[in-house]
């Protein structure tokens, strides 16, 4: 499905300008006007009416309850999101109001008071649990919400959330055919919707591509400051049992790596490094991690767009695909080469 921004990168343009051209905004030239309207065209973009007009509403502001560990430096992975929330929601006359937290015990509470203060009218919630309260309490005081991620069971809710099996079957194919057979994993410590997930479907393709997953090369961590030089010894040590390690992690990947370079070992030659979400640190890290491009931009306005027609039509649930950047931390060896 093509994004605003395919229309924006296509007509040389700004995301502004686009928005400024499908709300008919006297603003914009008849020339720039016709450039958009004709790469809308081209490209198959169609404005979505329905929410336009939904968003005339009453509540014009989206609560986006975004829970995170600070020891991962969460924002790494979750600004491109915020930043397509915002540009995206502009486009209904919606603003975006961020609610960070920090204290996952404190996180209902935090809910509860942010609908007690009438602020906002509708919530995005991202880093979902397999079992989260905070979706059983909005449920509950009825009050429309979309699921970036979702929850083990989703029977009448709406959610977008990236193919998650998709993606750890096409890395695991491709750290296959790069001539990776023993994998290892280095994942969050939790119980949010994706960590499970990637654990899961981590075992199941492992065994159907006959790959190993050795249980004691998987590391589930909280990533704290004390654990860090635990976690990479660890994996240094053990480095000869296995090809190729997973790390959910954008901000554990870039430290990993470079300790394990500290530690006089060689990626990709020693063993190679795979990422699930790709955030700039991937591309500037030394060597450069392959990751999965999770497509943000898309994710963000089916949400939107979810969130806008909600109770206008059944629940929206949508999966979308990765797509795999390869790059220098599984550049096939050398000695594998043909």
């Amino acid at each position: 499905m093509a994004t605003i921004y395919d229309v924006a990168k296509l007509a040389g343009v700004s995301v502004g300008t686009v928005s400024n051209v499908i709300n008919n905004k006297p603003t914009v030239s008849p020339v720039l006007r016709k450039r958009v309207e004709q790469a809308m065209e081209q490209i198959g973009f169609v404005p979505n009416t329905t929410a336009r007009t939904l968003a005339k509403g009453n509540q014009t502001a989206i609560g986006v309850l975004y829970p995170f560990n600070a020891n991962h430096v969460a924002g790494t992975s979750y600004l491109d999101f915020v930043s397509h929330l915002i540009t995206y929601s502009r486009l209904f006359h919606h603003q975006v109001v961020l609610y960070p937290s920090t204290q996952p015990a404190s996180a209902l509470d935090d809910v509860k008071q942010i609908v007690n203060s009438g602020q906002v009218g509708s919530f995005i919630l991202f880093e979902v649990e397999m079992h989260d309260r905070r979706v059983e309490y909005l449920l509950k005081k009825r009050i429309p919400f979309v699921m970036v991620g979702r929850t083990e069971d989703t029977r009448g809710l709406s959610y977008v959330d990236a193919d998650v099996a998709q993606i750890i079957r096409d890395g695991l194919n491709h750290l296959k055919s790069v001539g990776c057979d023993r994998i290892a994993h280095l994942g969050r410590k939790s119980n949010i919707g994706v960590d499970c997930r990637i654990k899961a479907e981590l075992i199941e393709s492992c065994k159907r591509l006959g790959l190993q997953l050795d249980p004691d090369m998987c590391c589930q961590a909280n990533w704290e400051p004390h654990e860090r030089r635990s976690v990479t010894q660890f994996f240094v040590q053990r480095a000869k049992e296995f090809d190729a390690i997973v790390i959910s992690e954008a901000a554990v990947r870039f430290q990993f790596v470079q300790e394990v370079l500290r530690a006089g070992l060689r990626i990709p030659d020693d063993f190679m490094v795979l990422g699930y979400m790709d955030t700039p640190l991937d591309a500037m890290a030394y060597p450069s991690i392959t990751a999965f491009d999770v497509q943000s931009a898309r994710i963000v306005e089916h949400a939107v767009t979810a969130l806008l027609e909600k109770g206008q039509s059944q629940p929206k649930q949508v999966l979308i695909p990765g797509q795999l950047i390869v790059r220098d931390s599984t550049r096939k060896r050398s000695s594998d080469e043909d």
